[in-house]
């Protein structure tokens, strides 16, 4: 699986968002290869994301140009400041998956990432960081992603409030994650921002995932 970044700095003040976000979802499903899409705004800033999930990169690279058709050719209604295709390297249900998502902290490693340094953040991640933050109650589902251009990675963590956020630094840390980790090799985080969730289109098959061990 692919997701799909995009941010906007602001809308227009004379569009809706919910009318924009009912129309944009209605298009994507359209789409081959749609697989969800969460619609993100952060509060300090009034910046907006669009993170959508696709079943091939291909998929993930042509939305624009299909949606752009669906819409007889017109530019977008906003101007985009990031667009950025990932593969979706993990995909963890959390313990309230099937619960809806209202915020997400989303975790920025800049890198770039050698391949031994991506091994090493891999390796930590699924030892170390998805088995606790998917026990945190509150925590909806767990996505990290890769970019294979600039060879940096995004962790996105959904929840129902920010209280899994608040305690996952201490319980992560309680693992020592990165012990044995050449530290040359491994980052923290450079930073992490706080989103609130506007809207999500998840399909069901992703929130049944809530049932695996």
């Amino acid at each position: 699986m692919f997701a799909r970044l995009q941010t906007v700095k602001s809308l227009p003040p004379a569009d809706d968002p919910d009318t924009l976000r009912r129309e944009l979802t209605d298009i994507l499903r359209r789409h081959a290869g749609y697989s969800g899409a969460y619609f993100m705004v952060s509060g300090p800033t009034a910046m907006r994301a669009l993170v959508t999930l696709w079943a091939t990169e291909e998929d993930a690279r042509a939305a624009s140009d299909r949606t752009r058709a669906a819409y007889d050719g017109t530019p977008p209604p906003v101007t985009i400041d990031e667009d950025t295709v990932y593969e979706v390297v993990e995909d963890e249900p959390g313990p309230d998956a099937a619960a809806d998502a209202t915020v997400a902290a989303v975790a920025a490693f800049d890198g770039p990432f050698s391949d031994a340094g991506r091994a090493a953040m891999d390796r930590i991640h699924r030892g170390h960081v998805i088995p606790v933050l998917r026990t945190l109650p509150g925590t909806v589902r767990l996505l990290f992603l890769w970019d294979r251009l600039s060879r940096s990675i995004r962790g996105l963590h959904l929840a129902t409030d920010t209280t899994p956020f608040d305690a996952a630094r201490e319980a992560v840390e309680a693992t020592d994650p990165a012990a044995g980790e050449d530290p040359a090799l491994v980052s923290p985080p450079d930073r992490v921002d706080r989103w609130d969730i506007d809207g999500a289109d998840v399909p069901q098959a992703l929130t049944d995932a809530s049932a695996r061990p």
